[in-house]
């Protein structure tokens, strides 16, 4: 044991790794619908492995504090500019309210109790479960001049505040929401659900969105004799419009011809439809015979991500975009959003946005002309564009390190700030141009889980050995 407490002593980069091992392990522990969560995990691990004596460098929270801010701002960077274009000045005003409704009750709270400004900082961060503030904090302490013995003192007071009120902050924010707000709109929360769902599902094929947009299945089949004369292919896959389905090839006296959606199906004429397996066995069996080609049905298909990029598409709803010409034959699979890809529901009324990231799927040239059209395809990669993460969050911190002073007072957006607004621009441009800028999904979940982390369990560590004393203390 005097072994390892020395090692750790003396290697305060394992004593983070423990930090974060413990954190990320009971973070994610359930008691019924409850869960500490990794940050506050990581914190409470740091806190005790602290109690060692553990002396970490001020530079790696700094470090790790800077890419995590970074990594936040690009994630949100198209929905942010969109916001702001949009509808900007309602969110800009309710962004305000909340944010000095916070501020005031922490601040009121801190009068009451008498807390210094470190208490207050992890009061605020704790209470509304906002671990960014503990980082932000920690700038403006080390900018007031202030002795390091102070500064240390208020750094080592905020997770004294934060780990206890954290706990409420995350139940009590779900309780209020669940159980409070309804009451207060005077709503019915269940029935309120699923009116939105039924109003966004309006226009939707018979059989769903979710079965008529995502099953891609390819079947051959021999037009029958009863097949109406004079029937194009455009006429054939328009009596099954809601259920999508497409002719991909076609064979006529042994041949596999080119087609246009005029071209006139004759008895005889052997077809590779594609559509959902219910409709293709239960609907078209009735105009046609199944038989096997695998020359016919050897068509090369894919799933691609695409990120929408094209300004005519962004907003457009899911029904609009099954009904434009590149869409013909493709199926949609997923749409995710943002930084943590939030997956948004595939209905019909839903909307993308610049910068979504749709899967789909169908036959390589369908897709080809869809990625056209809507954007830029996001092939799987594993490389990350370190030229512009390195430069933004350089060129972000260096204009967040210019000082304004109004009427004395010291005016900055940090280091930290600056990062956050180079990563929401270049989220936004990677949006609106992705052939640069790239951070895949990993490397995102990397600087932004375990960027905040580090941070935290470096701040726990630091101050495990007041951590008692605080709590005694306030």
């Amino acid at each position: 044991m005097d072994f390892i407490v020395a090692t750790l002593q003396r290697s305060p980069e394992l004593a983070i790794f423990l930090s974060l091992a413990i954190g990320y392990w009971i973070g994610v522990i359930k008691l019924g619908s409850f869960s500490l969560g990794t940050v506050t995990g990581t914190l409470l691990a740091a806190i005790l492995i602290g109690q060692l004596g553990i002396v970490v460098s001020p530079n790696v929270k700094s470090i790790f504090f800077i890419m995590f801010l970074f990594a936040v701002g690009y994630g949100v960077g198209p929905q942010f500019v969109r916001g702001v274009a949009t509808d900007g000045l309602p969110q800009a005003i309710f962004a305000v309210v909340v944010s000095v409704l916070c501020l005031f009750s922490v601040y009121a709270a801190c009068k009451i109790a008498g807390y210094d400004a470190g208490f207050g900082a992890g009061l605020l961060a704790g209470s509304q479960t906002i671990s960014a503030a503990m980082g932000l904090a920690t700038d403006a302490f080390n900018g007031l001049g202030l002795t390091p013995d102070k500064v240390k003192d208020l750094a080592d007071h905020m997770p004294v505040a934060y780990a206890i009120t954290y706990i409420w902050g995350t139940v009590g924010t779900g309780l209020i929401l669940s159980l409070l707000g309804p009451k207060l709109l005077g709503v019915d929360l269940a029935a309120e659900c699923k009116r939105y769902e039924q109003e966004m599902s309006v226009g939707a094929p018979a059989g769903g969105m979710q079965s008529a947009y995502r099953r891609l299945d390819m079947r051959a089949y021999k037009v029958r004799d009863r097949i109406p004369p004079g029937t194009t292919v455009a006429a054939a896959e328009a009596r099954h419009a809601d259920d999508r389905v497409f002719v991909q090839r076609l064979r006529r006296d042994g041949q596999v011809i080119d087609f246009t959606p005029t071209t006139v199906l004759q008895p005889g004429d052997v077809i590779a439809v594609a559509g959902k397996t219910q409709v293709l066995v239960d609907v078209i069996g009735k105009y046609a015979n199944e038989v096997s080609d695998p020359e016919l049905l050897d068509v090369p298909a894919e799933a691609v991500d695409v990120v929408l990029t094209n300004k005519a598409y962004d907003g457009k709803t899911l029904i609009e975009l099954a009904k434009t010409d590149f869409a013909r034959g493709l199926y949609l699979n997923k749409i995710t959003r943002g930084a943590t890809s939030v997956n948004i529901p595939i209905l019909a009324q839903t909307k993308v946005n610049r910068g979504d990231i749709l899967r789909i799927a169908g036959p390589g040239e369908n897709i080809a002309e869809a990625v056209k059209n809507l954007g830029y395809a996001d092939r799987p990669t594993t490389a990350t564009d370190m030229v512009f993460v390195g430069l933004g969050i350089v060129v972000g911190g260096l204009v967040g390190a210019v000082v304004l002073p109004v009427r004395g007072v010291p005016i900055t957006l940090s280091t930290s700030g600056g990062a956050l607004i180079a990563g929401i621009i270049i989220g936004w441009l990677r949006g609106v141009r992705p052939t640069f800028g790239r951070i895949p999904a990993p490397a995102l979940w990397f600087m932004n889980s375990v960027g905040l982390n580090v941070f935290i369990a470096v701040v726990g560590l630091t101050a495990g050995p007041t951590f008692v004393a605080g709590i005694q203390q306030a």
